[in-house]
């Protein structure tokens, strides 16, 4: 049986896993669904439409579930997805899909939302990812697997972040960041690989050396972004991670933060 705080208020309605916990003061909505293994602390607020995974950690104060922050927003039967082994620190905030969006926020395995951070409705975060405390994510952002976003950034919506993407803190981010590379300032720029979390994660030195041959042409030469890219495709060894730069790059609407 859950073990459930005297003082948290739990809707009968709510699925509960038998070994989760509820902390005291604790608010769970009727829709919610808690998975095996996962702990809520202490005053955290639970609505909407959420499924929360495995083995989670949501600590307290957390909001989670929350409408869009729209005007005239009719979102009532969106939905939260928190996958399993994601941690949420201390104030932070998730709200769930817009109906007008994908209708549901999704956040991958393994995430860890750092304290006082905001993922607003439809984003999309995949596998591996750190928002580092009082960054703030609007709306219908997508951020691939292994990216770190720097405390009190600030991601405008629409933007997608590729993998292995690391962004500096307080920057403010309002075009696209592309895979392997790390990103600073107001307004944010692209200034070199992410050498250091390419080398964590197994990426071997003749794949980093192409990466760099690829930056080079987009951003330290007099290339525009059409014509680096058909440099690379002629001059660059191709591999997977130089095809998934060049994807990420055609696909982006917002343009890549040069």
């Amino acid at each position: 049986m859950a073990r459930i705080h005297p003082s948290a208020v739990v809707a009968p309605e709510a699925t509960l896993a038998s070994d989760c916990s509820i902390g005291a003061f604790s608010v769970i909505g009727p829709d919610v669904t808690v998975g095996s293994g996962t702990a809520i602390g202490s005053h955290a607020l639970i609505e909407g439409i959420t499924e929360i995974g495995e083995r989670c950690q949501i600590f307290s104060h957390v909001v989670l579930g929350a409408a869009p922050q729209i005007f005239q927003d009719r979102s009532e039967r969106t939905r939260l997805v928190i996958s399993d082994e994601t941690v949420i620190r201390e104030f932070a905030s998730v709200h769930r899909g817009s109906s007008k969006g994908r209708g549901a926020t999704v956040l991958g395995r393994r995430n860890y939302i750092m304290a006082y951070a905001h993922i607003a409705h439809d984003c999309l975060l995949r596998d591996d990812v750190v928002v580092a405390s009082q960054a703030g994510l609007a709306g219908h952002v997508e951020v691939e697997d292994r990216v770190v976003i720097g405390g009190q950034a600030g991601i405008h919506q629409f933007v997608r972040i590729g993998q292995y993407a690391m962004v500096g803190a307080c920057s403010a981010v309002l075009q696209d960041i592309p895979p392997f590379l790390k990103a600073q300032g107001n307004r944010a720029k692209c200034y070199g690989l992410n050498t250091v979390g390419l080398r964590r994660h197994g990426v071997c030195q003749e794949t980093i050396l192409r990466l760099k041959q690829a930056y080079r042409l987009l951003f330290l030469s007099n290339l525009n972004t059409s014509q680096a890219l058909e440099r690379i495709a002629s001059e660059v060894s191709s591999c997977p991670e130089i095809e998934h730069l060049t994807h990420f790059i055609k696909l982006s609407a917002r343009g890549i933060a040069r």
